[in-house]
């Protein structure tokens, strides 16, 4: 048997592909226009392709010949080989890239390429295994409608939790970005009814404090969740004004073998509306903690460590500096829609996705983060002298700021989070290139 929806061969007996978490049992049927089909289509392989970059670099070779790297008793948290579905990731890629050259109107092309782009450059995200659930919230601005597919709430054990991250609805009634921010805290808060009052507490707190519209750290530790959220407070400190983008914070079940310990996904789509076309979206910009690390303390700061001693890292990376390299690209992905003259993306209209496509296929180019990495270039040769070649000089930050995709494409952005990282964790003791790539990103935020 052959999933449908990758191509992988599997079970026959399996319900879901574990390849690509597609749900192969018959759903209810929904009536649905041809657009309305074609997007939820989009959307799943969206959420399914899109995780295929990590923090810890899972998929990314930090060498051109694809080689492994630094070996100790981690490695497989910073490197992983192509399988079958990614390479089929990327002939989709292309697909979509040459029906979009065909394409003249911006709904075809926000429903066809937004999942397209982000298969390239995911920052700090690697492909996770989908729930693919299609549930509905119970709330007064909207009828509930038949369920396509029953949630299954995740089993809890010591290194794993209750919170499902990826829940998906449809039918919603939320025509202000109020109205979407209580749809997200709504999913979120239903999911608390096991947690500690301690727990709630400190995620109440992170949320007050820092703008984040949801926090679900259920299982971890209360004075581990405390120092977490005491990277937003340094961050936020010194870059003003960059909150309230970040729609979640929130731990996942992956496995150590899925290669990464924290994740960025700049987009998620988290709801659409009961309107013929969809439309408004609801988008959620999320941080995913990997519970196999954040529920293992000893476990993460070995792998951290080991990291910096191989140079992966920068030097001196701690349990709370994944954190704080994924912030890195969240910062960066403000200065792009800074740069686009996009103040939002949690509430999409119609109207809107032709510039939040133009967002994308820079993102996923690297174009713009590359602009920021040679413009600090040029600055560090002009005040330092330096003679070291672009990529050379890129490389004194760590192997992992110059990682590259399976196709052997730099990710120019693991340039900037890494450079971030290296700030945070040394601050003046941080390397030139590194302060010379955070004073651009600076630059970029403000101006």
């Amino acid at each position: 048997m052959f999933c449908e929806n990758c191509g992988n061969k599997m079970d026959v007996k399996q319900d879901t592909c574990p390849y690509c978490g597609n749900y192969l049992k018959k759903e209810v049927p929904v009536q649905q226009n041809n657009e309305q089909s074609m997007f939820n289509n989009n959307i799943r392989s969206f959420n399914q392709q899109m995780m295929n970059m990590n923090y810890a670099g899972g998929n990314q070779n930090t060498n051109g010949n694809n080689q492994q790297q630094h070996q100790h008793q981690h490695s497989n948290v910073f490197n992983r080989p192509i399988n079958d579905n990614e390479q089929i990731i990327n002939g989709n890629i292309n697909d979509v890239q040459a029906q979009y050259a065909k394409q003249e109107q911006a709904k075809s092309l926000a429903s066809g390429f937004v999942l397209g782009a982000f298969a390239l450059i995911i920052i700090g995200v690697v492909y996770m295994y989908s729930f693919n659930t299609n549930v509905y919230l119970s709330d007064d601005s909207y009828q509930e409608q038949e369920e396509v597919q029953e949630v299954q709430p995740t089993t809890k054990s010591k290194y794993k939790t209750v919170i499902v991250y990826d829940n998906k609805y449809k039918g919603v009634s939320a025509t202000t970005e109020e109205k979407a921010n209580k749809l997200i805290v709504k999913d979120s808060t239903e999911q608390k009814k096991n947690c500690s009052k301690e727990i709630i507490a400190i995620e109440d707190e992170i949320i007050e404090k820092y703008g984040i519209t949801a926090v679900n750290l259920c299982e971890m530790d209360t004075a581990f969740a405390k120092d977490v959220g005491n990277v937003f407070k340094k961050i936020y400190e010194e870059y003003p004004g960059t909150q309230d983008v970040l729609t979640n914070l929130t731990l996942v079940n992956a496995s150590m073998s899925q290669g990464y310990i924290a994740a960025f996904q700049p987009i998620f789509t988290f709801a659409t509306n009961d309107t013929d076309s969809t439309y408004p979206w609801i988008l959620k910009t999320q941080i995913y903690l990997n519970t196999t690390y954040f529920l293992n303390q000893e476990r993460l700061k070995s792998s951290v460590e080991d990291g910096s001693a191989s140079g992966h890292f920068p030097p001196n990376a701690t349990m709370y500096s994944p954190v704080a390299h994924e912030m890195g690209h969240y910062l960066s992905f403000l200065a792009m829609m800074k740069n686009y003259n996009v103040d939002s993306i949690l509430l999409i209209e119609e109207s809107e996705t032709e510039q939040l496509y133009k967002l994308i296929e820079d993102f996923g180019n690297g174009d713009f983060s590359l602009e920021m990495i040679k413009e600090a270039y040029e600055n560090c040769k002009k005040e330092t002298g330096t003679t070291l070649a672009f990529d050379d000089w890129r490389a004194t930050i760590s192997s992992y700021a110059v990682a590259k995709d399976n196709s052997g494409n730099y990710i120019y952005d693991e340039t900037i989070a890494e450079a971030f990282h290296d700030v945070y964790l040394n601050g003046n003791n941080a390397v030139s290139a590194s302060k010379h790539v955070v004073a651009v990103l600076k630059s970029k935020l403000n101006g």
